[in-house]
């Protein structure tokens, strides 16, 4: 049985996946941002080599970096909340691959061992511009920038101003997911119900097909 949250609560991996427009189902977004614990399909993709792959990356992106003399904080030292000050009533949750901290020069990396994808640049520019302004007393007023590592070589880099461009856009998502279920669109389609884990218990409207591999975060 699904639970109704307390209140929304959305993470960045998801956020990012929208506002890219990578998804279109308003909905599939508005119900995982105000449910949880609900009846999930379960995707068949294989995760154990993507996991020993992006555990490699991301050793071997930390190293280069700590020879750079940045300090270095991974994965699950990087947890934050944080809330947007034009749409205060939904929590964003993150969690950055890594942090590479120097007095004046700050980044946010996100290591990626797939093809490229649109979604992945906000999956880095929305904890540029929150990060700041997050539960996270080290990052109060911080500065970031960006970065994409992928594992075929290819770096992908971003100026704070572009997370700041993102983060002022952000409150007409927001606005959609702490409003009212009948203003989310839905949008069922084989391409949208195939990356989505929400089933047909809590959404009629689903088209059956193969689930693909959809973000576990």
């Amino acid at each position: 049985m699904a639970f109704q949250r307390e209140e929304p609560y959305i993470f960045i991996s998801l956020l990012a996946r929208w506002i890219s427009g990578e998804r279109s189902c308003e909905w599939a977004f508005w119900f995982q941002a105000n449910w949880q614990d609900f009846e999930r399909v379960e995707s068949d993709f294989d995760f154990s080599v993507w996991k020993v792959d992006h555990t490699r990356l991301l050793r071997d992106t930390h190293k280069a970096l700590n020879a750079e003399g940045y300090s270095v904080k991974i994965e699950n030292q990087n947890w934050f909340r944080a809330r947007h000050e034009g749409s205060p009533g939904i929590v964003i949750g993150g969690k950055p691959d890594l942090l590479a901290l120097r007095d004046e020069d700050n980044i946010v990396l996100d290591v990626k061992t797939g093809k490229p994808h649109d979604w992945h640049a906000h999956q880095v520019l929305l904890p540029m511009a929150l990060l700041p302004r997050s539960d996270i007393d080290e990052h109060f007023e911080r500065r970031f920038r960006g970065r994409l590592v992928y594992h075929d070589g290819l770096v992908r880099e971003f100026d704070r101003r572009q997370g700041e461009d993102v983060y002022d856009r952000l409150p007409y998502f927001l606005d959609i997911l702490v409003g009212s279920e009948q203003d989310a669109h839905r949008v069922p389609s084989r391409q949208e119900c195939g990356y989505c884990p929400i089933s047909k218990a809590h959404c009629p409207d689903r088209v059956d097909v193969v689930p693909g591999a959809w973000d576990e975060d």
